[in-house]
């Protein structure tokens, strides 16, 4: 249990850290994510060889790989945009509302019932939300922008959920 809440402390730290390092970084959003997306799979790479993980896929699956990361690409990319063109607290809010688009998305795809709590729950973030984005007109693009990065998050994190079920999940992450 102890262990559950230091994983989700870390998580929301370096979620946080990101969007610092976002903001304190003056490359645009598109240079700044394909570093990022080039170190991640540098360092994937290296740890497939490294671990002697067997990689061969065929080209359907490389292109169901793809896919996931390019999802987790806009993801990141909308959200170092929603930074840029806001601040650091809008883009972080906003991405909280992953929860709200999983619980939209995943029922979805995956043809399960949805389920009240998890649509009211998250609720809650999407009122926050708009009483900022009432409020406060000088962030409203970062706040869209903002709130379209945690939906292809949530995509991400759908689709992310099938591949791990069929593959080795150190592959594809």
């Amino acid at each position: 249990m102890k262990h559950s809440y230091f994983m989700l402390h870390l998580a929301v730290l370096c979620l946080g850290l990101s969007g610092v390092f976002g903001k304190v970084i003056s490359l645009n959003e598109g240079i700044l994510t394909w570093y990022r997306v080039f170190l991640a799979a540098a360092i994937l790479f290296f740890i497939l060889k490294w671990y002697k993980i067997p990689t061969d896929f065929t080209f359907k699956e490389k292109l169901h790989i793809a896919k996931n990361g390019l999802l987790l690409t806009a993801s990141w990319l909308l959200f170092y945009a929603s930074i840029k063109y806001s601040n650091i607290s809008i883009g972080v809010i906003c991405y909280c509302m992953a929860s709200f688009f999983t619980a939209i998305f995943a029922p979805m795809i995956n043809k399960t019932k949805f389920r009240l709590s998890e649509l009211l729950l998250s609720g809650l973030t999407l009122c926050g939300i708009a009483l900022i984005f009432h409020f406060d007109t000088s962030h409203q693009l970062g706040i869209v922008l903002g709130i379209i990065s945690p939906a292809f998050a949530s995509l991400y994190a759908v689709h992310n959920e099938k591949l791990t079920k069929k593959y080795n999940a150190i592959c594809i992450n």
